[in-house]
């Protein structure tokens, strides 16, 4: 590799490397104070918190690593151009295909790796997410019972502990089960010890009552009262197991999206599915529009030294644009399919003009220089 693209190949990599860097920390933040609750409330290890956030990571790259190319992109070029080394290049007869050449091999390696995210990486990722969020709801075993306040685990379902020791021993417990509503029950024990069993989580209550009240016959409610010495309480008994829930489209591959054999699906179904797969294959080109958005902006304009504010929020405003219609084509190709052509026209246009505007110039310089050599001959 010559010098110079070697040199332009690292000024772009750098600031695009800090840019996904500090995307996706604040990305990661906002999304994991969503998840704060499975620690505080229900006890979540710290490792199984970052790993159920860590499982977001490519879902979230394959939006942002195209924006932190893209402001790669704008401040190399431009910090070029303001230290006139663009134009020293330009002077020794350096065209805009040249100079271009390292962001378009940064963005090609971009979308590459963005196809490989989507096609594989995001929807692998997604599935062992909601695999384990899922699993994560229904396992109890480290469920915090704050005591002096009534504990809602599962809905229907609500707990009071008046103490719990540090060995998990929990004392004065009163449970009010409505998960049957034709047969509410009320349950009170001195003690009790949260486990885990092999179908779920099992509250283990001693020496109480159990009270129970069948609704179904206005006419004869009777309270029926049963005292105990140990009672088992099955937390799990209406909690479906993580293998029988349907998997989300997000969750599929490229190949589950496309299978038109599919049974048991109605037609909502099959057009989600289809949007997700056209979704899949047209967003990672993004990153593609975005590097020669910023390039043609900043190579074909005339030098200033004093920063083209202007071409640079035109050059934002344009990558708005397209991320909006990006998403606005997804949108619509769920409603109708004959319309997810529209997902693949939104990056194509853009790459096609770029392309125009930065690498058509050349063309059109060298025939005015040869018409120019040719003047000068004659005369």
């Amino acid at each position: 590799m010559k010098i110079y693209l070697r040199y332009l190949f690292w000024q772009l990599v750098l600031p695009t490397l800090i840019a996904t860097l500090a995307f996706s920390g604040a990305v990661w933040l906002s999304q994991s104070l969503r998840f704060v609750d499975l620690i505080v409330n229900k006890g979540l290890p710290l490792t199984t918190f970052l790993y159920l956030t860590a499982l977001l990571f490519p879902s979230l790259l394959l939006v942002i690593m195209p924006f932190a190319l893209f402001c790669g992109v704008l401040f190399a070029y431009q910090r070029l151009t303001v230290e006139s080394e663009l134009v020293v290049m330009q002077s020794v007869g350096l065209s805009n295909l040249q100079l271009a050449m390292p962001g378009l091999i940064l963005g090609l390696f971009v979308t590459s790796l963005g196809y490989v995210n989507s096609l594989y990486a995001m929807p692998a990722a997604y599935r062992s997410f909601k695999d384990l969020q899922h699993e994560v709801s229904r396992d109890f075993s480290h469920l915090l019972l704050q005591p002096g306040i009534f504990n809602a685990p599962i809905p229907r379902l609500t707990v009071y502990v008046r103490e719990a020791t540090e060995d998990g021993d929990l004392a004065g417990i009163v449970v009010h089960d409505e998960r049957v509503k034709s047969l509410p029950v009320t349950m009170m024990a001195e003690h009790g010890v949260l486990v885990q069993g092999e179908n779920g989580p099992l509250f283990v209550l001693q020496n109480g009552n159990r009270q129970e009240m069948n609704l179904q016959n206005p006419e004869a409610r009777e309270l029926s009262v049963l005292h105990f010495e140990s009672y088992t309480l099955d937390l799990a008994a209406t909690v479906e197991p993580p293998n029988d829930r349907d998997r989300k489209p997000k969750e599929m591959f490229i190949g589950e999206l496309l299978d038109g054999t599919a049974q048991g699906l109605d037609a909502d179904q099959r057009r989600e599915r289809l949007a997700e797969a056209h979704k899949r294959l047209a967003w990672p080109l993004n990153a593609l529009v975005f590097t020669l958005v910023g390039m043609t902006i900043l190579l074909i304009r005339k030098h200033d030294r004093q920063g083209p504010w202007r071409g640079l929020l035109l050059a934002a405003l344009i990558v708005i644009i397209v991320q909006a219609l990006s998403t606005a084509s997804g949108s619509l190709a769920e409603k109708k399919p004959m319309l997810a052509p529209l997902l693949y026209l939104v990056p194509l246009i853009p790459i096609v003009v770029c392309s125009l505007l930065l690498f058509g110039l050349k063309v059109n310089t060298l025939v005015a220089g040869q018409g120019q050599s040719s003047t000068w001959r004659e005369a």
